[in-house]
């Protein structure tokens, strides 16, 4: 017969050890196993994160300029952390029969103050900076239609929603819209987050140069800094640097650097009517000495090609001679078209007679040139005198 006794004490205390040490295995293993599950999410979204990051700012980046109008400028704003352009992104327009197409993107359900430029009765402060407003005037593609390039920005900012200081957020605004977050958990790198790159033309050669960061801001509104507006004007591609991180911190984070160059293809892609015929005549600048900021404000009006007729006028070019001389020299200034309906333009670097001496007399002419390019004729405004040095 079967020996059948009860389990004893001993017994129970060393299978309940075995099955603790068991379980215990098999907990660590699965506490091992679920901390490596959860980091390999965190590292997936810190990685889609990136991508999705990086993927949007090349295809609007490479989109800056495309179909503008003569007079709207493809940059608006640039410098280290901020980047607003002018482009036909979007157009919740189907394409015509023909097939022709101009916008980047068809998106159907883009509301139309998104699709086309910002108009000057929603003129606003470019996000990101709080001192530049955009635009200074409408800027039409015909008589009551407003060009179909709209105005981007893209802006790092810090992250209000995250106790760490040094935590960014990548945020992109379509004309006046309600801003979206692009990117969140972004680190600044050594580097400014934006810089460009422009194309530099000296001595017959042509070569990429990094924009300096003394030079930034580059702005359209900024028209008396032929410098600074050859620079803009010849911009060709943006340099963009920051970090992405996993949003913990200490032993668990994990960061990836991220940094890619978006090439500005269409930046001469623009839509001109006519481009042919000389600029009509201009009205008579009229100029002024302004004692304050010690220079002369010339006041002129926009050329009537500008915001109506052949809409191909690019350039202002501006001439000075003292009264009683019988040739022009070569201009002193050219500023870029795009702010009409009137120029108020200083120019403090007119030379000023010695101290002890007369004042010195002195006219200006302006006139307007178009794509081609041609110009209207000059336009001679009436004597200014500056006075000598105090």
């Amino acid at each position: 017969m079967r020996n059948r006794r009860g389990v004893s004490l001993l017994e129970l205390i060393v299978a309940m050890l075995i099955m603790g040490i068991v379980m215990g295995a098999a907990m660590k293993l699965f506490i091992g196993q679920s901390k490596s599950f959860r980091r390999g999410t965190s590292d997936m979204t810190m990685l889609q994160n990136l991508r999705f990051g990086a993927d949007m700012l090349n295809q609007h980046f490479r989109s800056v300029g495309a179909n503008t109008i003569s007079g709207q400028p493809s940059i608006i704003y640039a410098d280290g952390s901020v980047f607003a352009f002018n482009a036909d992104y979007a157009s919740n327009t189907p394409p015509s029969d023909s097939g022709v197409y101009f916008a980047i993107y068809y998106t159907p359900k883009a509301p139309n103050s998104e699709v086309e430029a910002i108009t000057l009765a929603n003129q606003i402060t470019i996000p990101g900076q709080g001192l530049v407003t955009y635009p200074h005037a409408d800027y039409l593609a015909a008589p009551g239609i407003m060009s179909p390039a709209e105005m981007i920005t893209f802006w790092f900012a810090a992250d209000t929603e995250t106790a760490r200081p040094d935590d960014y957020v990548l945020y992109r605004q379509v004309n006046n819209a309600t801003p979206e977050a692009v990117v969140r958990n972004v680190l600044q790198d050594s580097v400014p987050f934006f810089r460009y790159l422009y194309l530099q033309d000296t001595s017959s050669t042509l070569s990429m140069d990094t924009v300096a960061a003394a030079t930034l801001p580059l702005r359209s509104d900024f028209l008396t800094d032929t410098t600074k507006n050859h620079i803009r004007a010849n911009l060709r591609a943006v340099i963009v640097t920051y970090i992405i991180t996993n949003g913990l911190t200490g032993s668990a984070e994990r960061t990836r650097p991220m940094s890619l160059i978006a090439p500005f293809p269409n930046m001469a892609d623009r839509q001109l009517q006519t481009c042919g015929n000389n600029p009509v005549t201009m009205a008579q600048p009229t100029v002024a000495w302004n004692p304050v900021t010690l220079s002369v404000d010339i006041t002129f009006a926009a050329n009537g090609d500008e915001a109506s007729g052949e809409r191909d006028i690019v350039n202002y070019v501006l001439w000075r001679r003292p009264v009683g001389s019988l040739n022009w020299a070569a201009p002193f200034l050219s500023i870029p078209a795009g702010h009409p309906p009137t120029y108020n333009v200083p120019d403090q670097t007119v030379p000023r007679a010695p101290t002890g001496k007369p004042g010195v007399p002195w006219e200006y002419a302006v006139a307007a040139q178009d794509c081609t390019p041609n110009y209207s004729n000059p336009v001679t405004s009436a004597n200014v005198t500056v006075p000598a040095m105090p």
